[in-house]
């Protein structure tokens, strides 16, 4: 035989083989690819419990939250909270608000906090937040408040609304909607003071 024709009979016999793996490999897989493209297999749902997540940048703290129980969602990148209880952080990292809530979602990449049942704000003056939404998105923005919105401050000041927009230290609001505002100048009148 000649040598050219090996080399000829050798490539041939080298591409039948790597053509050979390369359509084998694709029949092999083709089960694993029709699975990963699968929708139920993109949206996963993980039920944990004793949540704790702390969200930091350049090594701060912007908040942190505990909850009982709870439920991740991949394809929507957020987590159902049950019996949230958590602290919202200011710039020096120190307690800004401190919030309770029945339920909650904390969507992963927008970093909102959205808490809806029985909610409840403290200020780090004293100051408490009572709606039916809460809504929170970062260190540094508003606070959106909705439904059934009560603030108290200093027993002093009592509002009621039914939308109202706060700072993240709940010190500056702005209150929508149906606005009652009671204010109460001695400890007398804060004796006839009652939730609104």
């Amino acid at each position: 035989m000649n040598k050219k024709l090996i080399i000829k009979i050798t490539i041939f016999l080298l591409i039948f083989v790597i053509s050979w793996g390369i359509i084998w490999s694709w029949f092999i897989t083709r089960t694993v690819r029709k699975n990963s493209s699968n929708d139920s297999m993109k949206n996963q749902h993980a039920i944990v419990k004793n949540i704790i997540a702390t969200e930091t940048r350049d090594e701060k703290k912007y908040w942190e939250f505990y909850a009982k129980s709870g439920e991740y969602n991949s394809e929507h990148n957020s987590v159902q909270l049950n019996d949230v209880i958590g602290n919202f952080y200011d710039e020096k990292e120190q307690v800004a608000v401190s919030f309770t809530s029945d339920k909650g979602t904390y969507d992963e990449k927008s970093k909102k906090v959205v808490l809806n049942g029985n909610n409840l704000i403290v200020g780090r003056d004293g100051s408490q937040l009572y709606a039916d939404e809460l809504i929170w998105q970062g260190q540094g923005q508003d606070i959106l408040a909705n439904g059934n919105v009560q603030y108290i401050q200093d027993n002093k000041i009592v509002t009621k609304s039914k939308k109202a927009v706060f700072n993240s230290t709940l010190t500056n609001f702005k209150i929508m909607g149906n606005a009652i505002v009671k204010l109460y100048a001695d400890d007398d009148a804060k004796k006839k003071y009652t939730q609104l």
